[in-house]
């Protein structure tokens, strides 16, 4: 019987073809991701497999279209066979890696790894049947989880855990993440899914825990983490060329019966990190956006001048100077101290008093009185936020 008569699992058929050529392989799909490989024994096999799997998504894509295997020297791996799957319409869709010693640059697939390449398109194909059956499964209840009625939310934790897509644990994180809505078009939508999808692929390849992920009616990605979101890492996801300008909200642990309202704060701090995306990173936390979260419950980006406090709107009519409106909002955060405003402004403390005489006549009332400061200082970030306030 031939070595894959028997058509077994695609992992079972790269390790017995491995053995049989006396070569490390390694199976990447059409996307050059790493699906399946054999066992790598030695430390320099190691190290090889492991800049594989973390960096064959970035390699340009082998030129196997008319000839079918080429050989390319890949920085940090060495000299690589790649040898296209093709499916019954002569799809390529994927390709079987052959590690190679520097003097086989020139070599040939041999008879053997040619005779399996038929099966093992076959079974990546099947691979990827199951892949897809399960990741569309897999996103429809992580949508369920935070969208869902309190029944359909129950049915979908019950399953993620059941099913095995999310790891069990006392509390989970929710992540809501996409492009500014304000203008986006079709093709900056579909970096939201690269994101999720990004993020999804680099949990599972660097870490133990199961991490699942959706995308909503509305656009906006959805990630949920048995731990705490280690934020750094989800900015070095998100500043990749290929899913900018996606930013993210992360919302508090909770469990995985509550964690519709992780999701729901996760969401007010991605509002608020485009609402105002030079005051906050491109991951910005529920409690690190601070009011702005909280002032994000409102359609801040439809707001008008008439739907601001009175005394924000009687000061944006009178004054349009950039520079005196900004002097108003550092005093109001330095809680009217003059020095730390002047410190803070870079300016001498007589050009702060000039600028706060001229702000004080285009109010009415005493820019002492706590609450014309309270409504100045809320109707000034909501104008901020709103996008109502002049350029400089």
């Amino acid at each position: 019987m031939s070595l894959v008569d028997r058509l077994p699992e695609l992992d079972d058929a790269v390790q017995d073809l491995s053995e049989a050529v006396g070569r490390r392989l390694v199976v990447i799909d059409q996307s050059m991701r790493v699906v399946a490989y054999s066992i790598h024994e030695a430390p320099e096999d190691r190290r090889r497999l492991f800049h594989m799997l973390t960096h064959s998504d970035a390699w340009a894509r082998p030129r196997t279209t008319k000839n079918p295997h080429q050989i390319e020297v890949v920085p940090e791996v060495g000299a690589l066979m790649f040898l296209r799957l093709v499916d019954a319409q002569r799809q390529i869709v994927g390709h079987l890696v052959v590690s190679l010693a520097e003097s086989e640059v020139d070599c040939e697939p041999g008879p053997a790894i040619e005779e399996a390449a038929p099966y093992l398109a076959e079974l990546l194909q099947a691979r990827q049947h199951d892949d897809a059956g399960r990741s569309a499964r897999s996103h429809q209840l992580t949508v369920d989880l935070v969208t869902g009625s309190p029944r359909e939310r129950g049915a979908a934790a019950e399953a993620l855990i059941a099913e095995r897509f999310l790891s069990t644990a006392d509390s989970y994180c929710a992540v809501a993440l996409g492009v500014d809505p304000r203008g986006a078009m079709p093709l900056d939508h579909e970096k939201t899914a690269q994101a999720v999808s990004r993020t999804l692929r680099f949990v599972r390849e660097t870490s133990t825990a199961t991490v699942v992920g959706g995308i909503l009616d509305s656009q906006v990605g959805v990630l949920i983490f048995p731990r705490p979101v280690v934020v750094p890492r989800l900015i070095r996801i998100l500043e990749h060329p290929q899913v900018a300008p996606v930013r993210a909200g992360v919302g508090p642990l909770l469990t995985l019966d509550d964690v519709h309202h992780s999701f729901e704060r996760a969401h007010l701090a991605w509002r608020a990190s485009w609402l105002a995306p030079d005051d906050h990173e491109i991951v910005t936390t529920w409690d690190g956006a601070g009011l702005d979260a909280t002032l994000a419950r409102m359609p801040l980006e439809n707001f008008t001048l008439a739907d601001l406090p009175p005394s924000t709107r009687e000061l944006l009519t009178a004054v349009d100077s950039p520079g005196l409106l900004a002097t108003l909002e550092m005093y109001l955060s330095a809680g009217g101290d003059a020095q730390q405003t002047a410190r803070a402004l870079s300016i001498h403390r007589s050009t702060l008093y000039y600028r706060l005489d001229k702000l004080r006549s285009a109010v009415t009332g005493d820019l002492g009185d706590g609450a014309l400061r309270r409504d100045l200082h809320t109707g000034l970030r909501m104008a901020r936020l709103a996008g109502l306030l002049p350029e400089p």
